[in-house]
């Protein structure tokens, strides 16, 4: 590491790192091999900010990427719980006397590691520079592969050049397509991104990079984006499409993907970092907005997608939100006719066809809403989200056998993940296995990290007491403030989590809908008719959910529930453009 040119190379390779991470390395290096606190690393990182302990966790993360580092089974940086962290390999530091370079580097106007263009050091470079010219050799830094473009970097210059070519003429070559799934400035629309400085194209090539895989919608793949986009933001740490598609994948990465609470948080950050460099433009609301859906604040985003709506009123990506969230709200003419103005206007689009699909089911026409969803499986057959509505419709018409067929037709891998386990207990559990369903659910709630309050871990534990047997005690009990999601937390944590929720300001009727299940199952059935009232108030429609459950059955045979279900609301008419 030289300090003075601001420079990590592993043997003649240079390794680019945004500037925080490069004060992060040398933090650590100076101190080697003594353990630094958080609160010492963050004094000398961002000695005039003030940040919290997650920043400095996602920044060690980016570092070790960057190292080819893994925090599981650490070359370079080791971190003590509770403590802090510390350089594991033997640092040596060395004096060598030769010329400097003729222009001094910027490293303290923004977060990225630049070309040699400014003329002054930040903060720990002029400290360090007294000393001459150091080298802080790290010692066992090893030969690791880059593989920023799907190859190894330094044989990549002709598939470097290829991708750039690819990227302009689809810029050119499809302005309506371009403008709808990556909204980019019309200056690179219509001129190119080779018109553009060194950084700024780089950044424009990996944030359209990262919008190519975030736009697969499976898990892996939106791993991939998330380090797109953050490699855009190293280019270019004001672009404001880049932070937020960020903000987009952590929304999917908690929404889809069983996301942990940081993900929530960082997901609305980086939404609001967009919109502090660019609030012009539609992307920032969208992403806000859609980090608003997530947190469960439906009115909230809504209002958001609205303004971005407004700003570019036919952006696909916006009107699929707003016909998802109002379909969740029990709006289904509403939703339904925002669907018909997407697929009007974007007639192959999967995502689209997936969420009809499912407003046509919550409207209980299944024939439909079936036509949809295989619509979409045509079009995107690995999209894993439309095969777990699809099977859910199958367990909604009491068909369990297609309903495992459906699981079953899925690579061993896929069958594994928590969401095909939680298919499986659900076939089980409306077919009143239980005991077989509350397995199935201990075990999709232990196969991820999952979000806190989450079904499963819900319904395995009340499934436990239910048959009164003592498979509770398999529960893993953990400190909420460990740091680290528990892959499932007690009952009373559970529900305490979900009013939590609520008081926060949550307005999802399936976090209700949970409620009322908790209840139902302990018999304290004036409760469960509150939380089930309070669900369908929200717009939740009598379904299998309540109808089949079995940790329903005592409420259904309360004399308010059976009032209830005389009040249940009609079905409404469906326009013909559906059924083509």
């Amino acid at each position: 590491m030289d300090v003075q040119r601001g420079e990590l190379r592993r043997e003649c390779e240079v390794i680019t790192l945004p500037k925080l991470s490069y004060d992060l390395l040398v933090a650590l290096a100076q101190a080697a091999p003594a353990l630094l606190s958080q609160e010492e690393l963050i004094s000398r990182v961002w000695p005039e900010r003030v940040i919290g302990d997650e920043t400095l966790k996602q920044r060690i993360k980016l570092l070790r990427k960057s190292l080819g580092d893994d925090a599981s089974a650490p070359q370079y940086i080791v971190a003590v719980r509770g403590r802090g962290y510390r350089l594991l390999p033997t640092v040596k530091c060395e004096c060598v006397v030769r010329h400097p370079p003729s222009v001094m580097l910027d490293l303290s106007a923004n977060d990225r590691f630049p070309s040699l263009t400014g003329n002054s050091f930040g903060k720990v470079w002029r400290r360090t520079s007294m000393l001459g010219l150091i080298f802080f050799i790290v010692a066992v830094i090893g030969i690791t592969t880059m593989s920023m473009w799907g190859v190894d970097i330094k044989n990549n210059d002709s598939a470097l050049v290829i991708d750039e070519i690819q990227v302009v003429e689809k810029i050119k070559g499809n302005h309506v397509s371009v403008q709808q799934e990556h909204s980019l400035d019309n200056n690179v629309i219509n001129n190119g991104i080779n018109t553009l400085d060194a950084a700024t194209a780089n950044a424009q090539r990996l944030y359209l990079r990262g919008r190519e895989y975030y736009h697969r919608y499976r898990k892996q793949d939106n791993d991939i984006a998330i380090e797109f986009f953050q490699k855009a933001l190293a280019e270019d740490n004001s672009f404001a499409r880049a932070y937020a598609g960020l903000s987009q994948a952590y929304s999917q990465q908690y929404f889809q993907f069983s996301g942990q609470e940081t993900d929530k948080q960082l997901a609305i950050d980086n939404a609001y970092q967009a919109l502090s460099y660019d609030n012009k433009s539609s992307v920032g609301y969208k992403a806000l907005g859609t980090a608003y859906y997530v947190a469960g604040w439906l009115s909230k985003s809504i209002k958001t997608l609205r303004r971005g709506q407004y700003i570019e009123p036919n952006e696909i990506e916006i009107l699929i939100n707003l016909a998802f969230i109002h379909s969740e709200q029990g709006e289904l003419k509403t939703a339904l006719q925002w669907h018909k103005k997407i697929l009007t206007q974007a007639p192959e689009h999967a995502v689209a066809m997936m969420h009809t699909g499912l407003t046509l089911q919550r409207a209980q026409q299944f024939n439909l809403a079936k036509m949809w969803y295989l619509r979409a499986l045509n079009l995107q057959p690995d999209y894993m989200l439309t095969t777990y509505h699809l099977a859910q419709l199958a367990i909604a018409q009491q068909d369990y056998t297609a309903a495992l067929t459906l699981v079953e037709s899925q690579p061993d891998g896929v069958r594994q993940r928590a969401l095909f386990l939680q298919i499986q207990a659900d076939i089980a559990y409306y077919q009143g296995d239980t005991k077989h369903a509350q397995l199935l659910y201990l075990q999709a709630a232990n196969t991820a990290i999952e979000r806190r309050y989450s079904p499963s871990a819900l319904r395995a534990s009340l499934l436990a007491k239910h048959q009164d047997t003592k498979t509770e005690n398999m529960i893993t009990r953990a400190p909420l403030n460990s740091g680290e999601i528990p892959s499932l937390l007690i009952e009373q944590e559970l529900i305490a989590g979900l009013k939590a929720k609520q008081q926060q300001g949550n307005e999802q009727a399936d976090l209700s809908l949970l409620l009322a299940e908790v209840y139902s199952a302990k018999g304290q059935f004036t409760l469960a008719m509150r939380y089930l009232t309070q669900a369908i108030e929200q717009g939740y429609r009598l379904d299998y959910r309540v109808l089949h459950a079995p940790l329903f059955s005592g409420l259904r045979e309360q004399a308010n529930f059976k009032r209830l279900m005389l009040e249940a609301k009609e079905a409404i008419s469906i326009d013909s453009f559906f059924e083509r």
